[in-house]
């Protein structure tokens, strides 16, 4: 087999006529543009299939079903052999699929109209270009370390937990770097795997008061590489297990009150921008010294995939229960009484649910001696510690956000009692992991 690869991006940045635009969590919606956002792609094409990986600087990827045939049918590429994945970005905009019935604002459609076509003709032309770079290539693997994340899950004086930086708890440091040359040595594209929200321009405000689009710090890193090495190379940053990390930067920011009450609070205007470029920055070295420490190839790759669904065992919130307040008191984020006084933290009592168990897709695309595994959810950095452990796969990637939709949060068993506001999805904290692990390691064993 002779190995060809190909690489490319595309900027999907929304024009000035898409202004203002949803913003995740309905968070104060952006109105203008800071830096620009893009999908990439790499195609590998092993002479008798293809394969793609494809990523996007958004919250989720967008359009799901129709993005993945539109990339099948460009590529030449078999749809299940479509990996994607988001960035998880946070600072990017957020296509809503209205809910049947529901009340659309016509404004808000046309706006959305017109970015949903720039996203799709960006993808089509990502591909294109992939495709038309093909050449002759080979692949090598290989970790490191990056030490900008933290564990978000923080007890606090009172006893309850919410967003801080854990320095003590568990985060996996490790940054995976899959790398592909071709015949001169001359880099096409790395595609890097580590477990980070990209969060720190979420609700933040630039120095001109504006709220902004943004590539956050992983679109940072990833054009830091690609400058770096220049010549057409491309850098493709997926998410790890990340549902419990946030950069070290960006995991919590309180005023502390007399008694110890924490109140959340929002960084002075223009720093977050400041710190995104830091931290995506000390990223990209990390990156740099994997990628460049890669010196041993392979020019033939095995592509095989497989997939499975997972039944997890699932919760629901009682009947009538405001969940909406529910999340405002998880973080103190309601405001205190007139005289000061703290509201009242009666969190939420979940009920399990056996009646609808929460269903998970699990999916793999082996290239060669790298599998790459993919889960929708937002599940703890210890459990894909876990599931690196038990694949028989020695150089197994755990992908997060790799489905349209927002599935849920999955705690890990240690955290099942943190009550943090991912706790209340509606997979049962600390009640899936062997689930998932169980299921990656089944379904290996059908892609043998």
């Amino acid at each position: 087999m002779t190995l060809k690869a190909g690489a490319a991006k595309a900027c999907i940045s929304p024009t000035a006529e898409c202004f203002p635009f949803p913003t995740f969590g309905n968070a104060d919606p952006r109105s203008a543009m800071h830096d620009d956002i893009y999908t990439r792609a790499v195609v590998i094409d092993n002479g008798k299939t293809r394969a793609a990986i494809v990523n996007f600087d958004m919250v989720a990827i967008p359009l799901f079903e129709t993005t993945r045939k539109l990339i099948s049918e460009t590529g030449n590429i078999p749809e299940e052999n479509v990996f994607m994945t988001a960035t998880h970005n946070h600072d990017a905009p957020s296509i809503r699929t209205p809910q049947p019935g529901a009340k659309q604002d016509e404004d808000l459609a046309r706006r959305m109209d017109i970015y949903k076509k720039i996203v799709l003709d960006g993808v089509k032309r990502v591909i294109e270009e992939a495709v038309a770079g093909l050449r002759p290539a080979k692949y090598g693997f290989d970790t490191g370390e990056s030490w900008i994340n933290v564990n978000r899950d923080f007890q606090f004086e009172d006893g309850y937990w919410m967003q801080g930086p854990n320095f003590k708890a568990y985060a996996d440091k490790t940054l995976a770097v899959m790398k592909f040359v071709d015949e001169e040595g001359k880099l096409i594209a790395a595609v890097l795997n580590y477990g980070c929200h990209a969060v720190l321009g979420f609700v933040a405000k630039d120095v001109d008061g504006k709220i902004k689009v943004s590539s956050d710090w992983p679109g940072y890193a990833q054009n830091y590489v690609e400058q770096r090495f220049g010549d057409g190379a491309v850098c493709l940053w997926t998410p790890a297990a990340e549902g419990n990390l946030n950069p070290v930067y960006g995991a919590g920011l309180y005023t502390f009150l007399e008694d110890g009450y924490a109140v959340s609070k929002q960084l002075p205007p223009g720093t977050a921008f400041v710190l995104m470029e830091a931290l995506g920055g000390q990223h990209a070295i990390d990156a740099i010294k994997v990628i460049n420490g890669i010196t041993t190839y392979c020019d033939n790759m095995e592509i095989k995939n497989a997939r499975t669904e997972v039944e997890l065992p699932s919760q629901k919130p009682p009947v009538g229960a405001d969940m909406m307040r529910n999340r405002m008191l998880v973080d103190n984020l309601l405001p205190l009484g007139p005289n000061g006084e703290r509201p009242e933290k009666n969190l939420v009592v979940m009920e399990d649910d056996p009646e609808h168990p929460f269903r998970m897709e699990i999916k793999i695309l082996q290239l060669g001696d790298v599998a790459w595994v993919g889960v929708p959810c937002e599940i703890y950095s210890e459990i894909g510690r876990d599931m690196k452990a038990a694949s028989p796969c020695p150089n197994t990637v755990v992908v997060t956000h790799t489905n349209t939709n927002y599935h849920s949060y999955i705690p890990d068993k240690t955290a099942a009692d943190h009550h943090t506001f991912q706790s209340y999805g509606a997979a049962k904290p600390g009640a899936c992991d062997e689930y998932i692990v169980n299921g990656m390691v089944e379904l290996f064993k059908e892609l043998k």
